[in-house]
């Protein structure tokens, strides 16, 4: 099936997932430690901090008997653990610093929590708790880790639910356990503001250990397509004029569009010069993106439309070069990766239904 949609104004052929919309006009396409216990003042011969002004640390309760758990600060200084008791980062953090302790690695069978894990280091910090308890038998935790956090909270989600909340760079581990064999699929449901996250190894099935290989990546959010765009595709539209389906799209935030829809006219067949836009444009409601993804030549973006009418459906716009093609998507999508819309844009780039800004 493909999912390209068009029309002409003689005449309407449609290729779609999910149509975008039903009424369009003419051409419209859709530092290093492995450490355990002590204290502030006893370091069980382990190097002395390496900078800074203030220590951070705290004590770990209820670790199991020959199991290990690795903390990390603001996603590095990775501090692995295998005894309850006090615990100190080798890295010391100037006055001012703000820290971030997380899960790294969970103890197998088990699943550690910090609270108090946060804050900005205005003296040694010794109340980060890090809780362990034990797992119902033959069940498994779902995590991995966070990079690129600029700022803001970024939402996850395992199987469609169980949000998870990220502020930090660092280990993440889900509430929610699952039985061995059971599937699982990270997804982002809420990007930070002005930043875009992807997840890597966020799909597959937990086996006998817990699962803590999800990889997620933020970075800056890659620039929507803005201005207006006209259709490859000339066609007639009464005798002697010949038009291009042209999109007007206007950026409301680093994640959303409005689109508005019309017609450019010409005098020749190849609709060549800047045209002429016939008539109003007709507005078809908005797009809000929740991440994007790139080739060597594509970037792509994965959205949801809201028409006027409230009708919703997933929608994915991709720029290859100069031009931009528009298409529907389904859930789960047809299209999980930017090599896959890759290969079908370029399928599709021969029939002139995707647009430029000429």
């Amino acid at each position: 099936m493909t999912r390209q949609a068009s029309a002409t104004g003689a005449g309407r052929t449609g290729h779609s997932v999910r149509p975008l919309f039903r009424w369009a006009p003419l051409g419209l396409a859709a530092a290093l430690l492995v450490g355990c216990g002590g204290s502030d003042d006893d370091n069980n011969g382990t190097p002395p901090p390496t900078a800074g002004a203030f220590s951070i640390g705290g004590a770990v309760t209820g670790l199991g008997a020959g199991k290990t758990v690795t903390l990390q600060n603001t996603g590095k200084d990775d501090l692995t653990i295998n005894a309850n008791g006090n615990f100190v980062f080798v890295t010391r953090l100037d006055s001012g610093i703000a820290y971030a302790v997380t899960v790294k690695t969970q103890p197998s069978g088990q699943r550690c929590t910090v609270t108090q894990g946060t804050g900005t280091a205005t003296a040694n910090v010794s109340n980060v708790q890090v809780r362990c308890e034990n797992l119902a038998a033959a069940t498994y935790t779902v995590g991995g880790s966070v990079t690129g956090l600029a700022g803001g909270t970024l939402v996850l989600q395992n199987n469609g639910g169980d949000d998870l909340s990220v502020s930090s760079n660092g280990g993440f581990t889900f509430g929610t356990a699952l039985a061995g064999g059971t599937g699982y699929a990270v997804t982002v449901r809420t990007q930070p503001s002005g930043q875009s996250c992807t997840v890597r190894n966020g799909t597959g099935s937990v086996v006998s250990a817990n699962v803590g290989s999800v990889e997620v990546s933020c970075g800056t959010v890659v620039a929507l397509p803005e201005g207006d765009w006209k259709q490859e595709l000339c066609v007639v539209v009464r005798p002697g004029t010949w038009g291009r389906s042209l999109w007007r799209i206007t950026r409301q935030g680093d994640n959303r569009v409005a689109g508005q829809i019309g017609v450019a006219t010409y005098a020749d067949a190849n609709c060549t010069g800047a045209g002429t836009v016939a008539g109003p444009l007709t507005g078809v409601g908005n797009v809000a993106f929740d991440r994007n993804g790139s080739t060597a030549t594509l970037t792509a973006f994965w959205g949801l439309w809201t028409q006027p009418s409230g009708l919703t459906s997933r929608a994915v716009w991709a720029r290859k070069g100069s031009r931009l093609c528009i298409f529907g998507d389904q859930i789960p999508t047809a299209f999980p990766t930017a090599v896959s819309v890759e290969s079908y844009v370029d399928t599709v780039l021969p029939n002139k239904t995707c647009y430029t800004q000429n």
